[in-house]
């Protein structure tokens, strides 16, 4: 898979609204804070990391000038007790607003503990935010060539063990569609494509959302056995199929939007804030691992 497919999977999953009228925070009149947004991958290189600020929401959005060019950036990754082992240095790029690593041969280490740290002129506290990596994992079940949609043979995928590094191990299932025409839309989603509900644009990459341990099996080997959703697939003929085994601050993160776009029972006065785990900043500086596979998704007969 590549660093772009891989760029646009991570952005389907966990993008947000930086927009502060978007942000339900307990204050009287507008506060600007600052953004943070980053995605580390077991394997991959060190991750970019932008920083923008907010924008009061009765004012025209205007992107680039929200962004930060200014800031001081470096990323760390400690031991267990917290120590430096190594110390990575910053840089703006070519784009601004995103900060870039200088060694472009560093990896992000599956398991490792990373503290992303950042100091912008006149802010009054620095921006610090830490993920622990998920362990790699490898797919080790043979994926059928094709599926029938909805049929009686459910696409399972079995994987080798992983280490929590948190509460329990949460997946996320993400299609990216090889064939995304209109005649290829699996029904659900041709029925909202139909009313106008989505374009074909908002499901090329569809995600299952958090999948945790109770929608899993663990084998008496301790591999696990994934058993990927139908709603996940919004397109007939050949598909991507990525599974990401993501950290706590994305677990938290989609959870609590979840809650803020209706996914609860609570009302109003009651939904909590959407949950970031950064200090000095709102956003994600997030981890996760991953591997993919390959199939076909044809009609019943």
């Amino acid at each position: 898979m590549t660093m772009k497919s891989l760029f646009y999977i991570t952005i389907a999953l966990f993008s947000f609204l930086i927009i502060a009228g978007c942000e339900p925070l307990n204050q009287d009149e507008y506060e600007e804070f600052f953004v943070i947004e980053s995605y580390a991958v077991a394997g991959r290189p060190l991750p970019d990391i932008t920083i923008k600020r907010t924008a009061d929401a009765t004012e025209f959005f205007d992107d680039e000038a929200l962004r930060v060019n200014n800031a001081s950036v470096q990323l760390l990754r400690l031991d267990e007790s917290g120590n430096i082992i190594d110390q990575y240095g910053y840089s703006l790029s070519d784009n601004i607003g995103v900060y870039s690593a200088e060694n472009r041969n560093a990896v992000i280490i599956d398991g490792g503990t990373y503290q992303f740290i950042a100091d912008v002129p006149g802010a009054d506290e620095q921006i610090r935010a830490t993920t622990i990596v998920p362990d790699s994992f490898e797919i080790i079940s043979d994926i059928p060539e094709q599926l029938v949609y909805q049929g009686t043979e459910q696409l399972e995928i079995t994987i080798t063990n992983t280490t929590p590094e948190f509460r329990q191990n949460v997946f996320v299932f993400s299609t990216i569609a090889q064939e995304p025409v209109e005649e290829n839309l699996t029904p659900f989603y041709k029925a909202s494509f139909d009313d106008d509900n989505i374009d074909l644009d908002d499901v090329i990459i569809n995600s299952s959302g958090l999948i945790n341990e109770g929608s899993f099996d663990i084998n008496p080997n301790n591999t696990i056995t994934l058993r990927f959703p139908w709603l996940g697939v919004a397109f007939y003929g050949e598909n991507v199929v990525v599974i990401n085994s993501v950290d706590e601050n994305l677990f938290d993160l989609v959870r609590s939007q979840e809650v803020q776009l209706g996914g609860s029972t609570l009302s109003p006065g009651e939904i909590p804030n959407v949950l970031y785990n950064t200090e000095g900043a709102i956003g994600v500086f997030g981890s996760m691992s991953t591997d993919t596979v390959n199939t076909r998704f044809i009609r019943g007969f």
